[in-house]
């Protein structure tokens, strides 16, 4: 935990007024039974769970109970921020040298092989026993009810389902995330009665009924059929860890990330080499190139050094003997782009929960299977993820695969400090573009001052490796051109769609200000009991 009021004198912190909760993400019904959670007396950590617990059901190709969910709560009668890292690592049986028996140069995207033990479950029921209010089967009846009753798909959620009816119609246990046989269309109401009754009892067991038990059997004997490696004894061995908050700062905020396994550190570099540049005072073209060779070195770091947590040392790129070199470097790279390589092309999309309660508590979470439908492979409606293809062969690399490991994770939970008070709680969905996009979004936040809606809807850029860029529709021509003169490589001409990743936020001010990323289906939702 860190004090969130520590850089700044306890009497210069102004004393927030009550003001209504709030809740934000990226599917109306979610928002809705958030809303319901506060509405009950709950906090912002039962709403945040409550949500995300929906949102496996209403967009379940994002997220499910076999991900993984990392948060950061603000509690204000303390003024304290806690993280938690709900990351499941390899199971015990995850071996560089069986991989190899098996003829594998790295671990499939898909398949049995990446399933890491999910998180998210023991991750929330940590979550509402420390903060919460309300109980686990609070948090789980209102997904329980969207999945036996049904629940309408909406247009972001039906096209992504679309994209990836291969992925279902090749994978194991997904039949009933076909209904009628194909990927549902907009409009359509949808059922999971297979993902309804495991919430149900889970409703009753708490997590304990997902981490042992009959559960815990079935994804046992469904992954030995299968040759993988996941046991119910790596299931029961799983426990979610709280750990205190990477902290950056930029011109005067505290920038709160979580450490690594997670890649919020590179949002921390980022932002430090930028500082040292008037952005504000900067032509559109020269602020967006800074902010994408920024991001490059961040990037290369984070490539090198974070993996699992026992191995990472990324907290040590935030000291000024790793910083000057590399701003040496982003000076010597203001008149032409120079390359980098991504650190992968895998990723799809996930979901993120921002949350507020009148008491001024906080959450910032995000969820998540990693690539749409994660491993393709669920056990009683459980899709299970696939993290494990982000793990390396190299077994010196920090994030080399093995017993008990955790991989390289994209999701990163944000939230912003100014004047000794939770100012922003922030998360962008999209794998390796949620760093570039938090990084764009605070920039156009703090330097631009620009309002809370203008920024996440702005047009983004998604940086592919090397000096490819892409430019999202609505990007200004001269700015396109200015981008191509200093030497970045266009996939297009600045009218791309798709993979500029999904913004949720709340300015936690009195009253409170919240914003839905216009490339989502998401509402804001306000408390009114």
């Amino acid at each position: 935990m860190s004090r969130i009021t520590e850089a700044v004198d306890e009497a210069e912190a102004p004393e927030r007024p009550p003001a209504p909760g709030m809740v934000v993400t990226s599917h109306p019904q979610a928002v809705a039974a958030g809303i319901a959670a506060l509405d009950a007396g709950g906090t912002a950590v039962d709403a945040a769970v409550t949500a995300a617990a929906a949102l496996g059901v209403v967009d379940p190709m994002s997220c499910s109970l076999g991900g993984d969910t990392f948060a950061l709560v603000y509690e204000a009668r303390t003024g304290e921020l806690h993280g938690i890292n709900g990351s499941g690592p390899a199971p015990m049986a995850a071996t560089l040298e069986d991989l190899a028996r098996r003829g594998h140069a790295g671990v499939p995207e898909r398949g049995p092989l990446p399933i890491t033990v999910p998180g998210a479950i023991g991750a929330w029921g940590a979550l509402l026993e420390r903060f919460g209010r309300r109980s686990f089967a609070d948090a789980l009846t209102p997904a329980a009810v969207l999945a036996r009753e049904g629940f309408t798909v909406t247009p972001v959620v039906a096209r992504d389902w679309q994209r990836s009816e291969e992925v279902l119609r090749s994978g194991v246990g997904l039949d009933e995330l076909l209904p009628g046989g194909r990927t549902p269309r907009v409009g359509q109401v949808v059922s999971l009665p297979g993902q309804a009754d495991t919430l149900e009892h889970l409703a009753s067991t708490g997590p304990a009924g997902f981490y042992g038990g009959p559960l815990a059997q079935r994804i046992d004997a469904a992954l030995r059929d299968a040759g993988g490696w996941l046991r119910e004894s790596d299931l029961a061995a799983y426990q979610p860890e709280w750990v205190a908050p990477l902290t950056g700062t930029y011109r005067g905020h505290a920038v709160h990330e979580l450490p690594p396994n997670g890649q919020g550190i590179v949002v921390l570099e980022a932002l430090a080499l930028l500082e040292e540049f008037p952005l504000g005072d900067l032509s559109p073209v020269e602020r967006t190139h800074l902010q994408i060779e920024a991001l490059k070195l961040a990037f290369a770091d984070a490539d090198a050094y974070v993996g699992d947590p026992a191995r990472s040392s990324a907290a040590a790129l935030l000291q000024d003997d790793v910083l000057e070199p590399r701003l040496d470097e982003l000076d010597a790279r203001r008149r032409r782009a120079g390359g980098a390589a991504a650190p992968s092309d895998l990723g799809g999309d996930t979901v993120y929960v921002a949350a507020t309660d009148r008491e001024g508590n906080a959450c910032s979470l995000i969820h998540s299977v990693f690539m749409h439908f994660g491993a393709a492979f669920a056990v009683d409606g459980v899709v299970l993820q696939n993290r494990g293809a982000l793990f390396r062969t190299d077994p010196a690399h920090p994030g080399a695969l093995g017993p008990g490991r955790r991989s390289y994770h994209t999701i990163i939970p944000a939230m912003v400090e100014r004047a000794g008070q939770p100012w922003l709680v922030v998360g962008v969905v999209g794998g390796f573009q949620q760093p570039q996009a938090q990084v764009q979004l605070l920039t156009r936040l703090i330097d631009g001052g620009e309002e809370l809606q203008p920024a996440l809807d702005a047009p983004r850029f998604r940086w592919t490796g090397e000096r490819n860029l892409r430019l999202e529709e609505g990007t200004e021509a001269a700015l396109v051109e200015g981008l191509r003169a200093l030497g970045h490589e266009l996939d297009d001409d600045g009218s791309a769609h798709g993979g500029f990743g999904g913004a949720q936020a709340i300015l936690h001010e009195a009253p409170p200000i919240g914003a839905t990323d216009r490339r989502k289906d998401g509402v804001v939702g306000v408390q009114t009991a």
